[in-house]
């Protein structure tokens, strides 16, 4: 065997060996590209997510008094949420004389609201705690279901269940002086009446 015959032989070794370091290497630089296009995906959703409102609704106490009982919705995202819709099952119930708000509160969030500006809250009057709470053994799972469209289509579901019982014994919230001043305003004029009408 000559020498040009080795040299050639030596070559073709060494280009196999290339070929087989590069196809070796193939695997890990397909396993990195993968990851990469992974960590784009989930670093493209997590912005997507972040951009998305938060809607919600919940039963809430009257923050001045404590003695009423709302159904609020809002929401606590970064952008204006659309199309709005909750649907309460069973329907939540109501013991006051004036049974329209709750009645047309619910038909009005099945049908939806327009939009919701970020930290924004709708409320509407349910009734008097007294009555709502009175039954401690009522033991009703409320389930309520917000939809809404947010900058990028449709939101995922956000669902919650609501026991009215669970807010028996619970503190009050710390009222307001508004209420009093009123009050305080209205003894003030009795005074004044009493006082011209003596003179």
């Amino acid at each position: 065997m000559d020498v040009s015959s080795v040299a050639a032989i030596a070559a073709a070794m060494a280009s196999w060996a290339a070929v087989a370091v590069a196809l070796i290497a193939i695997r890990p630089a397909r396993r990195s590209a993968r990851a990469s296009e992974e960590q784009t995906d989930i670093q493209r959703e997590l912005a997507r997510q972040s951009a998305q409102p938060y809607v919600w609704a919940d039963i809430q106490p009257d923050r001045q008094q404590g003695t009423l009982i709302h159904l609020v919705v809002g929401n606590s995202g970064p952008t204006v949420a659309r199309n709005i819709r909750v649907t309460i099952d069973p329907p939540l119930p109501f013991h006051s004389n004036d049974t329209s708000y709750i009645e047309v509160a619910q038909r009005r969030l099945q049908d939806g609201i327009l939009s919701l500006a970020p930290g924004r809250m709708l409320s509407w009057r349910i009734g008097l705690s007294r009555e709502l709470l009175k039954n401690e053994n009522d033991t009703t799972v409320y389930k309520v279901c917000v939809n809404a469209d947010g900058p990028y289509g449709p939101m995922a579901p956000n669902q919650t269940e609501i026991r009215l019982t669970d807010w028996r014994e619970s503190d009050a919230p710390d009222g307001s002086l508004h209420y009093i001043g009123k009050e305080i305003g209205k003894l003030v004029r009795a005074v004044e009446n009493m006082a011209k009408s003596r003179n």
